[in-house]
């Protein structure tokens, strides 16, 4: 029968210090590797990984309005006119006539099909910009002061 060689010292201690550095390398690899992500996700704070999120940091956050068409009404008292139309950003100031229809007593309407957004307009009476009484919510276009209807 053949004799069995048993491994020597030197081979055992050998073995011992090869398993100790590969369970070395690993603890130093998992460090590594939360070291670098965590440097990653610090940098990405200063420095966006990718172009969607530095134009979101730099544009201010969309309204969003809903795309269904919607019908508003427009209407305005004024007594003694002859005629009123709408001037507004939706039909190019008034480039595209938007009359009001009269009714009794001075009063004026009519319906507008519009989808979501900020709309801006003046009443044009017999030929005179006016503001719409009931709407405080205005701004300036091009020197001259519109109400701002929104849309929802």
């Amino acid at each position: 029968m053949p004799k069995i060689k048993r491994p020597g010292p030197l081979f055992v201690f050998f073995i011992l210090l090869l398993a100790t550095g590969l369970i070395g390398l690993l603890f130093v690899a998992d460090d590594y590797f939360d070291y670098t992500a965590s440097t990653i996700e610090a940098a990405a704070s200063i420095a966006p990984l990718n172009k969607e999120s530095e134009l979101a940091a730099v544009q201010k956050p969309r309204e969003s309005f809903d795309t269904e068409v919607k019908y508003r009404k427009f209407f305005v008292t004024a007594p003694n006119a002859r005629k009123v139309s709408l001037a507004a950003d939706f039909n190019r100031w008034g480039k595209d006539p938007l009359d009001l229809k009269a009714y009794r007593k001075g009063y004026f309407e009519t319906s507008v099909a519009l989808t979501g957004g900020e709309y801006k307009y003046v009443f044009v009476v017999d030929g005179q910009d006016m503001l719409d009484p009931t709407n405080k919510d205005r701004t300036v276009v091009d020197g001259r002061e519109v109400c701002i209807k929104t849309v929802r």
